[in-house]
């Protein structure tokens, strides 16, 4: 299905030949291209607008997000996509070029071309306060003549995941711990016993394993699926439910000693 703003494309496609039939209410051609034109700027300003998924460093991102936003969209294209090698932190890192078609009626269609700079936390403008500025937004170029649509890199990095089971393998490991046993030793047993992904790229989190006082401590994933687990000094195991505040960059975070420092 496509998105309000694709459909918004869209409809410039019967919009543009109806528009036509006013050329001869004083309307001229030049004046219906001029308008055909300023609404998919707009249209495709909102596009890019809509893209930011999350903070990112690599347009590649905004590539592959684009990509799946423009399935199915008859009349918007990414022509082209641009990394800015050496880039630093809150500047724009890459550039998406995008081509906007538009039919008219009986003669060619009209195609206007545009790029989107985009940094960490989406869209980039040249100025703070553009985001409403379709103009900084969607800077209009000129249309390559040998434009296409092209297609987003693959993403080969690995997905990090809390493989289903972790839990089971990690309270067994803690409850057969012995007095002996060191973060390390038992890091490795929880790892050689850990089950294998099986989703696309997937790889287990590293669990991390802390001792204090005769407790130990363990905790696997990050803010967004954090398995902790605590052995207290009596030999009770804990499975914790953090706040997921607490599991932000700068707070306590997803840690083996998240696990130790938490209420009991």
């Amino acid at each position: 299905m496509m998105s309000a703003t694709l459909t918004r494309i869209a409809a410039l496609l019967a919009a543009s030949i109806a528009a036509l039939s006013l050329s001869g209410c004083g309307a001229t051609p030049a004046d219906t291209a001029d308008r055909h034109e300023a609404e998919a700027h707009r249209a495709v300003a909102d596009f890019v607008r809509s893209l930011y998924r999350g903070p990112t460093d690599t347009v590649d991102d905004y590539a592959r997000w684009a990509d799946e936003k423009l399935m199915g969209s008859p009349s918007l294209e990414m022509i082209g996509y641009q990394a800015y090698p050496g880039a630093v932190h809150g500047e724009p890192f890459g550039a998406l070029q995008l081509r906007a078609t538009i039919a008219t009626g009986d003669s060619a269609p009209q195609r206007t071309c545009y790029e989107a700079e985009f940094d960490f936390w989406g869209v980039a403008t040249e100025e703070f306060g553009q985001w409403d500025d379709d103009d900084a937004v969607a800077t209009p170029i000129e249309c390559p003549a040998d434009a296409r649509a092209v297609g987003p890199p693959v993403d080969t990095r690995p997905v990090f995941v809390v493989p289903p089971g972790a839990k089971d393998i990690v309270t067994d490991v803690l409850r057969a711990a012995d007095p002996d046993s060191t973060e390390e030793s038992i890091r490795v047993e929880m790892e050689s016993r850990m089950p294998k992904p099986t989703g696309d790229r997937e790889v287990a989190f590293e669990p991390s394993v802390a001792i204090r006082d005769q407790e130990i401590g363990v905790a696997m994933g990050d803010v967004d699926d954090c398995l902790l687990v605590a052995r207290r000094t009596d030999g009770a195991i804990e499975v914790l439910q953090a706040p997921r505040v607490l599991l932000q960059p700068g707070e306590l975070g997803c840690h083996a000693d998240t696990a130790l420092r938490s209420p009991h």
